[in-house]
């Protein structure tokens, strides 16, 4: 009785929580309609504290950012949503305006055509659409070669040695792919909010300065030491940023 109790309030909250987050967002385009952005902005904010994830409400957040000229908080969100919808002409199109607006512009390192090959494939479907077709891949293998052992038919026999082959090969691919996706999920990125750092050779504030950059530039997280990230530049420099400099994407 207590189990019933406990999950029909859990689902109570849930759909409350739905029911706000939809009345916030209905708020805040109505403020975005008439020019108010910040009260957009607060509309939209009290959507995602009520644990509401959508690339919209993302993506409105950063065009009401980007109308109050707000750099750093507008790329934020904009890649955010991008996260959600990557194939998104709108959102890559408005991030583009938005980067513009920053003071620096990194040349990134250039990707090699191989490299750049691979990434594209990989972006056909995400990390768990790959596995999937690994799994598949593998059943309609064994498939196959269950009738490869009983049939008697020679065309058959052909016919299901190839498609077992087939399926190896698209097993290995996919899982290939799974697997490469879900390592490029891992690595964190993060936007500087901080209208101007330096960014050090060590972390600590003591050291050299390897470069000093502004709001709004994305960076690489590689590693934590307390309070500081080991970060990587898109030209691919290294270097050491206060944790509280920058938000993590």
């Amino acid at each position: 009785m207590k189990k019933i109790l406990f999950i029909t309030a859990l689902l109570a909250t849930l759909f409350l929580q739905a029911q706000n987050a939809a009345s916030f967002f209905k708020e805040g385009n109505a403020a975005y309609k008439k020019g108010d952005y910040q009260k957009a902005i607060t509309a939209y904010e009290k959507a995602l504290q009520t644990d509401s994830i959508a690339p919209e409400l993302f993506f409105n957040l950063g065009n009401a950012y980007y109308k109050l000229n707000r750099i750093a908080p507008s790329i934020y969100y904009y890649e955010k949503a991008l996260k959600f919808k990557p194939d998104d002409e709108d959102i890559r199109y408005n991030l583009q305006l938005a980067n513009k607006m920053k003071l620096d512009q990194i040349d990134k390192v250039p990707e090699n055509i191989l490299l750049r090959y691979k990434n594209n494939v990989n972006k056909l479907f995400n990390y768990n659409t790959w596995a999937w077709i690994a799994v598949i891949a593998a059943i309609l293998g064994f498939i196959a070669f269950v009738i490869f052992l009983y049939t008697k038919n020679t065309n058959t026999k052909r016919l299901t040695f190839v498609s077992m082959w087939l399926s190896m090969f698209l097993l290995i691919f996919a899982w290939y792919n799974a697997d490469y996706g879900k390592s490029l999920e891992q690595i964190k990125y993060a936007v500087i909010f901080s209208p101007e750092i330096d960014l050090m050779t060590e972390p600590n504030l003591t050291s050299d300065v390897v470069v000093r950059l502004h709001e709004g530039t994305k960076i690489k997280i590689i590693k934590s030491d307390a309070d500081w990230y080991l970060v990587q530049l898109p030209n691919g420099k290294k270097a050491w940023v206060p944790k509280t400099d920058i938000k993590i994407l």
